[in-house]
């Protein structure tokens, strides 16, 4: 299958590699289905996550396990349930990171998004306990603090 895309052309993508939101991306109720892009040579801890639906609808994640050693979360039996998960391997966590400028890049632990691997389904879910934000400084809010990698790069 061919997915055309802004950022990276079009690009060719097995059904296999088709993830349905169950539960969308706030702000994006009408976009169910994504694939997620890996960075260049797969050497950095951030991937894209791009709708199959619009093209020009890109988001950056990441795991937060990468940069977040202490996040931690329980998901609830509702999501357990409607994602079919069936064991905690079946189960990738990812954030959304927007980067505003090299200094300023942040991320959602408030909002995580939680995938079913076996099964290639996902949620964005909301965080009701913990003192998660929505606009986590990255590297601490200073430019190239801990890493250098570059999130913006394909």
């Amino acid at each position: 299958m061919i997915v055309n895309t802004k950022r990276f052309g079009p690009i060719q993508i097995d059904e296999e590699q088709l993830i349905t939101f169950i539960g969308p991306i706030l702000g994006f109720n009408d976009l169910h289905n994504y694939v997620i892009i890996q960075s260049e040579g797969n050497q950095h801890p951030f991937e894209f996550l791009q709708s199959i639906e619009d093209e020009n609808l890109t988001f950056i994640v990441m795991d937060p396990f990468a940069f977040f050693k202490e996040y931690e979360f329980q998901l609830d039996p509702h999501w357990i349930e409607a994602l079919g998960v069936q064991s905690e391997e079946e189960v990738q966590v990812m954030v959304i990171v927007t980067v505003r400028s090299a200094e300023d890049i942040t991320c959602n632990l408030k909002a995580p998004i939680v995938l079913n691997k076996a099964r290639n389904i996902a949620a964005q879910i909301i965080l009701d306990h913990g003192n998660y934000t929505t606009k986590q400084p990255l590297l601490g809010g200073k430019k190239g603090e801990g890493s250098d990698v570059n999130p913006v790069a394909k």
